[in-house]
């Protein structure tokens, strides 16, 4: 279904990969008469890097076209995706005996590569192209469900992977999006998809019972098109679990719960090596920023606080101190506020940067939290929260962590409405747990952190 798209991306990075193993090669032999010997010598090394490279790029998602549109997106997945071929193809060559003149063409070979990759994606962003390269989408469905398809097309300033050929209602009352279609012969909707060159049927009906055309649905499964419920397309587009039409069984059936002892020993791995590493890279800053703190209002510098952890068990997280002393004399947990006079000046600065956060790497170490995951909230804000929000609890499933999918998806919230909307983030990211995506978290955690939105 995805054919073209993949066609056209994919043989261009396939020719830009290559031109830039050449180049590479080229600048370290110094153009002599053995660059044609030294590339044939080297062939297994290369093709080595390029099926490291291309399965990077194909694991990142940039092959998606969901991330084809979205150059921020297509960026932090590159870096990603590249960092982790730099690794890969590092760690391998140091098992071989490799010739000089290959260490001096790996790293113009991966500037090259990077450079030309993002330009492919530019130039798929650009109008002409991208309208060609979009999904195109029939929405079955045109009231409030299919409203929030048009939702996140206004969100995303029309950036996104797909373009809604048409909104189809399932009933007369359905009037929830701008634009609708009336086919009047139902049965002809493979009639209209292959007119209109539809790749994919959105079902996003109000009321589904009496209202699906089953036998009209599989016939056009049958045409090669895709068929998605709304639930599973937000998801996809926005990185976001719907909360409204949720049921349990979905959390039941589609969400994990446990990780073999594989999984969690690599995740545990990948707690301890990213925390020791951030630990030596930051320890002058978490110099200076205790003393500052002392300087600013006196010890301590440290702030301890019980949260709720794995499985709704509370353990003390470990903060930089950025409100005052008597911050919370009644003993009442309350969200920070905007311009909230409880917070020092230095605790402002700190909060902004989220550099406050640091220490709980000592937390991470420890074992309570990851470095990636659901952050964590006070036991008395949790409870108050549960009685509000359907599911809250299932965040608790896996450990909390330091940055997660809703840090860098959502800003700063102070509210049940905010913490209804990051737990649909938070189940994103309980279900579609993987290094991968814990790598690309901690990539837009850069981001954030040196482009900050919100942060109180």
């Amino acid at each position: 279904m995805f054919s073209k798209r993949m066609l056209v991306i994919g043989s261009a990075d396939i020719m830009i990969l290559l031109l830039s193993v050449l180049m590479g090669m080229l600048s370290a032999t110094s153009g002599e008469a053995g660059f044609s010997q030294a590339t044939l010598n080297h062939s297994s090394e290369w093709t080595m890097f390029l099926l490291v490279l291309i399965g990077c790029l194909i694991s990142m998602g940039l092959y998606n076209p969901d991330y084809m549109f979205d150059m921020q997106e297509a960026v932090m997945r590159l870096i990603t995706g590249f960092l982790i071929t730099f690794v890969a193809v590092s760690l391998l060559l140091g098992f071989v005996k490799t010739a000089p003149v290959l260490r001096q063409a790996l790293p113009p070979a991966l500037a090259l590569s990077f450079a030309g990759l993002l330009a492919v994606r530019y130039a798929a962003s650009s109008t002409i192209l991208a309208q060609y390269l979009k999904r195109r989408v029939l929405v079955l469905g045109a009231g409030v469900r299919a409203r929030r398809i048009e939702e996140e097309i206004r969100k995303k300033h029309g950036h996104c992977g797909f373009i809604p050929v048409a909104y189809v209602p399932a009933s007369p009352d359905e009037r929830g999006v701008s634009v609708v279609h009336i086919i009047d012969n139902p049965q002809d909707l493979n009639g209209f998809c292959e007119y209109a060159r539809v790749d994919e049927i959105v079902l996003a009906a109000d009321e589904r019972r009496g209202t699906m055309p089953i036998d009209v649905l599989l016939e056009c499964r049958m045409s090669g098109r895709k068929i998605t419920t709304v639930t599973d397309f937000i998801e996809r587009e926005a990185g976001q679990v719907e909360l409204e039409g949720l049921y349990p069984s979905w959390l039941v059936f589609s969400v994990p719960t446990t990780r073999n002892i594989v999984e969690r020993g690599i995740k545990r791995l990948f707690d301890i090596v990213i925390s020791l590493a951030f630990l030596l890279l930051t320890f002058p800053l978490l110099l200076v920023t205790a003393i500052c703190i002392l300087l600013d209002d006196g010890a301590p510098v440290f702030y301890r606080q019980t949260r709720t952890g794995l499985r709704g068990k509370p353990f003390d997280v470990l903060k930089f101190r950025s409100m005052k002393k008597d911050a919370e004399k009644d003993g009442v947990a309350r969200w920070a506020a905007q311009d909230d006079d409880r917070i020092t000046r230095v605790g402002r600065f700190i909060r902004k940067t989220r550099i406050d956060e640091l220490p709980q790497i000592f937390n991470v170490l420890a074992g309570s939290m990851s470095f990636v995951g659901p952050r964590p909230e006070r036991p008395s804000i949790v409870a108050d929260l549960e009685s509000q929000i359907p599911f809250f609890r299932y965040r608790h499933v896996v450990k909390p962590g330091i940055t997660g999918w809703a840090q860098v998806n959502y800003p700063y919230g102070a509210s049940v409405e905010d913490a209804r909307e990051k737990l649909k983030y938070d189940l994103y990211y309980i279900k579609n747990e993987s290094l991968v995506l814990d790598l690309l978290i901690l990539m837009e955690t850069v981001r954030v952190v040196f482009w900050p939105s919100g942060a109180r």
